[in-house]
């Protein structure tokens, strides 16, 4: 049997005994009105008749005092209207005889009351109607308390159904209560326990045991899942065990080599930079020393002059490398972290030029700056994109033949300012695009130089700052290097 269906089925039981319990508080709902009206219907109307035939009876014994003391009149008016009223209440009362020994009392009402009715001459009222009258009032009061005693009684039997409804209602709703927790807690602790069992299992298989398996009771849905539980859990065993889980242990031993390599990048950035700190005293000591022989040069040949010279060039390359050294290790690491603040793009870009004017007129290269005047102020560390900007004119100017231009231009793009640098030099092949980021990576073709850091220390820095360096390029035609800023 499902799942579905044996839940149904107990929530149809369930139901069934709400209904149940529904229609037989109602019947004994009925039956109590039934009694009541019963009390109403049968003994109430009697009751009113019997007390407004002594009513009657007392207003006809007053009129026959009228007549004997004279007022005729009056005493037959009121002995008309009162002997009227008590036929009509007595009607009434003999065409409701509900209760044992009614019946005699009203023939015995009817018997006496004709014999009082017939007396005509006041006179006698002392010596026959006196003990009339008494008989006849208590055969009223004998009616009225017959019926009284009936409602009472009926009264009592309707306290009675009452009480035994309410207790029995109480009981059917206690049983009805322990039945639906029984149920709720027989399916709730069967479904509760196989989904415990799926869930310890689904938590063994991902920490790695494969070999689990959940047992399957019965042919519900809860069965069915676990069917398919153990059917993953075999695949998952295949899986392991083909080649399929050799390549993703692989994947793995691979994973593992990649930390590894991040191990040794590491201490190859501390080595470097540890070995450039190092070599950066004795290489500026050196370099003084050159400069220190060149000024003091009297008595040397020219080819000794030359030797110096060429040791000068070398050991300031040398100390360039080193600085730039340090400057990349301290990138990478975040010691270098830009200082932002709002800066005006002009600014930026004269800052980094002004140094190098001389050198690009020297080169006879034509020079263009294109800054429109709304350009918003950019977030930036002055020092460090004043760097870029120079190493991106000085790369330019490097691979710009006399005769070419280079053209600093800057736009507005959203929300941030794109900067580029144009020369008509040589241009980059496409296959170096990504490696020319690369540090110590050169592309083949006229002397650059330097080491190949500049433009890695340049795409850190602009990352640094959230931005971008890209290069458009084409042999013979020139480059065009860009990085966005925050405004």
């Amino acid at each position: 049997m499902s799942l579905r269906v044996r839940l149904i089925g107990a929530f149809v039981v369930l139901l069934a005994s709400l209904a149940g319990l529904g229609a037989w508080n109602a019947w004994r709902l009925w039956e109590m009105g039934a009694v009541s009206n019963r009390i109403i219907a049968d003994n109430f109307d009697s009751v009113v008749a019997a007390q407004q035939m002594k009513e009657s009876l007392e207003r006809q014994d007053s009129a026959l005092l009228f007549l004997l003391l004279g007022q005729k009149e009056r005493g037959e008016r009121q002995l008309r209207e009162h002997r009227a009223r008590f036929e009509a209440a007595f009607d009434r009362a003999a065409h409701n005889i509900t209760e044992v020994g009614e019946a005699e009392v009203i023939e015995s009402i009817r018997s006496e009351y004709a014999d009082y009715a017939r007396l005509a001459d006041p006179t006698a009222y002392f010596a026959d109607a006196e003990p009339r009258f008494n008989h006849l009032r208590g055969e009223l009061d004998r009616l009225l308390t017959l019926n009284q005693e009936a409602m009472r009684r009926k009264s009592s039997e309707a306290a009675a159904i009452s009480r035994t409804s309410f207790i029995a209602a109480i009981g059917v709703a206690g049983v009805l209560t322990l039945a639906g927790i029984v149920i709720v807690v027989f399916f709730a602790g069967s479904l509760l326990r196989s989904i415990d069992g799926l869930t310890a299992a689904s938590g063994a298989i991902a920490a790695g045991n494969l070999d689990i398996t959940v047992p399957v009771r019965g042919g519900d849905e809860i069965a069915k899942l676990a069917t398919s539980f153990n059917a993953m859990a075999g695949r998952l065993r295949e899986v392991r065990d083909s080649n399929l889980g050799e390549l993703m242990r692989a994947r793995q031993v691979l994973l593992e080599n990649v930390d590894h390599l991040r191990e040794l990048d590491r201490l190859k950035s501390a080595f470097v930079a540890a070995a450039a700190h190092e070599l950066r005293t004795p290489l500026m000591t050196f370099q003084m020393g050159i400069h220190l022989l060149i000024e003091d040069a009297g008595n040397l040949t020219a080819r000794q002059h030359e030797l110096l010279d060429l040791c000068r060039d070398e050991s300031a390359k040398l100390v360039r490398l080193s600085t730039e050294l340090l400057d990349l290790s301290k990138i990478e690491s975040g010691e270098a972290a830009p200082r932002l603040a709002r800066l005006p793009v002009a600014a930026l870009i004269g800052g980094a030029l002004d140094p190098l004017r001389l050198t690009i007129e020297a080169h006879r290269i034509t020079l263009a700056v294109d800054l429109p005047a709304d350009l918003p102020p950019v977030m930036a560390d002055r020092m460090q994109i004043e760097r870029v900007v120079a190493n991106l004119i000085t790369n330019a100017v490097r691979a710009t033949p006399a005769g070419g231009s280079i053209t600093i231009s800057a736009r507005t793009a959203g929300s941030r300012v794109t900067i580029s640098v144009a020369d008509t030099g040589h241009g980059i092949p496409a296959e170096y695009f990504e490696r020319i980021f690369v540090p110590f990576i050169q592309v083949p073709g006229p002397p650059s130089g330097g080491a190949g850091l500049g433009l890695s220390i340049s795409k850190r820095i602009i990352e640094a700052h959230g931005g971008e360096l890209a290069v458009e390029s084409k042999p013979g035609a020139g480059s065009t290097f860009t990085f966005t800023l925050r405004s």
